[in-house]
């Protein structure tokens, strides 16, 4: 099983309705093993868990910030028998940080063997660019799920229809695949990241800060640029419903 690392790759967007409209960005990812983080806030120099430094992972940053991570993962999963969380995300850079979506892999100890791992379900945490935020369980181990879409995130699809989701676990690489599948059952967009490990050293941190320098910035920022495009494709715009936490944006 691995520990924390780094993950570099890139993350691929293909829309296919009712506009063609494609994009792949090289980008990089935290894998944080959640037993791990006060061994990382005091062995990564520019790294801090909870507190001001260069790179930090901040609680309130994920679900409702109201108690440590990993606590608020196995709570809002409502299973205790989970022993260990890994999660992907993006952390701060000099205080900033948007992820629009972060996933969890949960764990328990396999029965027949105290020694090894099996997953018992995956979180999705998804953030708008509205700042809202709503987090998903993904029953069962198969590591391919379906569930409702719940919350507004693209201005350019409305609420209605599913995801489909497809993992790899983490180890020398990962992948997640999400198609968007509408109420006619078709899939008008497919995004895939992919990365490759890069072991968590003082190092690597300061080589992937030099190669994506202010990742979070860049993220939010090629949103905002591809829904420049969209629009001046006269993609249809749909408007923001009100949200409710924990429940998810309202449906027409």
């Amino acid at each position: 099983m691995v520990t924390s690392a780094l993950y570099e790759g890139t993350l691929m967007h293909s829309r296919r309705e009712p506009k063609h409209h494609s994009f792949t960005y090289p980008i990089s990812y935290w894998l944080l093993d959640l037993d791990e983080l006060p061994a990382l806030d005091q062995r990564l120099r520019l790294v801090s868990v909870n507190r001001r430094n260069l790179i930090t992972f901040r609680d309130r940053d994920h679900f409702d910030g109201d108690k440590p991570i990993k606590r608020a993962v196995i709570d809002f999963v409502g299973d205790p028998t989970i022993e260990r969380v890994l999660m992907l995300t993006q952390l701060r850079v000099f205080g900033y940080v948007f992820n629009p979506v972060s996933f969890y892999w949960c764990y328990r100890r396999a029965s027949d063997n105290p020694d090894q791992w099996e997953l018992v379900c995956m979180v999705s945490e998804l953030n708008n660019t509205f700042g809202e935020r709503l987090p998903e369980v993904l029953h069962g181990p198969t590591l391919r799920y379906e569930h409702e879409k719940r919350l507004h995130v693209s201005p350019f699809f409305p609420v209605e229809g599913s995801y489909e989701y497809a993992f790899s676990q983490p180890g020398d690489e990962v992948w997640a695949r999400m198609h968007l599948r509408d109420g006619a059952g078709e899939r008008p967009l497919t995004a895939v990241l992919h990365g490759r490990r890069r072991e968590l050293t003082n190092g690597s941190v300061i080589r992937t800060l030099l190669r994506y320098p202010l990742m979070p910035v860049q993220v939010i920022a090629l949103i905002h640029w591809q829904a420049l495009r969209l629009w001046l494709k006269r993609v249809p715009f749909h408007h923001k419903p009100p949200f409710e936490p924990g429940k998810g944006s309202a449906r027409p």
